[in-house]
């Protein structure tokens, strides 16, 4: 299937390892012209040469923090003088710390508010005004399957994820006759650096082994392992491409059929 994408200026965070890493991929093997972004100056550039490598594509690596207010409109700013305007979107990023709800303060929230919410927020404006003058525009956020099934001991995930996808679905429905279409990706259990530190911080804090805690995580959903990050990726290309023009407000879990409710 052509995705009709090829030319298209994309915009990737998160993007040095794991989902954004593998979206970024995806993308750049259609034809779209990628910048990827992460705070690592190193990791990113190294980022950039591997997906030029490997796929023959125009790639710009950037480095920069998310959580600094001033940072999306700059990253937009250098992908716009390097390529062109921002025509798709793909917000992503770590997550916060585990703890338990009854553990997490206000400084805790405070700081996951800043790192999950705010940047989606400041990447939208950064972007929004080219996307409505060109009449097209594809924003995908990835967040969690924790917004539709909250995860024990991810509280933070749990509440500032689900606020992401409030928050783009607010939007989706004030852009979509701009011909701007909005939506996020819910993943299941993935196999990831994040995840890997996250069974190393549960181990510790339950003094359950990691092999224990991955073995719990694949017997989870019914096809029994944890998703490849390209599985993820493949959806997020499918709903910012040229096809995908009828979706707009939607929340996507790709799950391996964790999630058992109808809807």
């Amino acid at each position: 299937m052509n995705l009709g994408i090829e030319g298209r200026t994309a915009l990737v965070c998160g993007a040095s390892t794991g989902l954004g890493l593998a979206t970024a991929r995806e993308l750049a093997l259609e034809g779209a012209r990628v910048v990827v972004v992460s705070r690592s100056g190193e990791r990113v550039e190294a980022a950039a040469a591997q997906l030029r490598d490997e796929t023959g594509a125009a790639v710009l690596g950037v480095a920069a923090d998310l959580t600094d207010a001033a940072a999306p409109q700059t990253i937009v700013a250098r992908a716009r003088g390097h390529f062109g305007p921002v025509d798709i979107l793909v917000a992503n990023g770590g997550g916060p710390p585990s703890m338990p709800a009854t553990e997490a303060g206000t400084d805790d929230l405070e700081a996951a508010c800043r790192l999950l919410l705010l940047p989606v927020q400041r990447l939208v404006a950064a972007c929004l005004a080219d996307m409505r003058r060109r009449g097209w525009g594809r924003i995908v956020a990835i967040t969690s399957i924790a917004v539709r099934e909250p995860q024990p001991g991810l509280v933070l995930s749990n509440a500032l994820r689900a606020a992401v996808t409030a928050y783009l679905k607010s939007v989706s429905d004030e852009v979509a006759a701009d011909g701007i279409t909005v939506n996020t990706v819910l993943p299941g259990f993935t196999a990831t650096e994040r995840l890997a530190d996250l069974a190393r911080a549960m181990a510790v804090r339950t003094g359950v082994t990691e092999e224990e805690i991955r073995a719990s995580w694949e017997a989870k959903a019914p096809i029994r392992r944890l998703l490849d990050p390209a599985e993820v990726a493949a959806a997020v290309a499918f709903l910012v491409s040229a096809r995908a023009s009828g979706l707009t407000g939607v929340a996507l879990p790709v799950d391996g059929g964790f999630g058992r409710s109808l809807l």
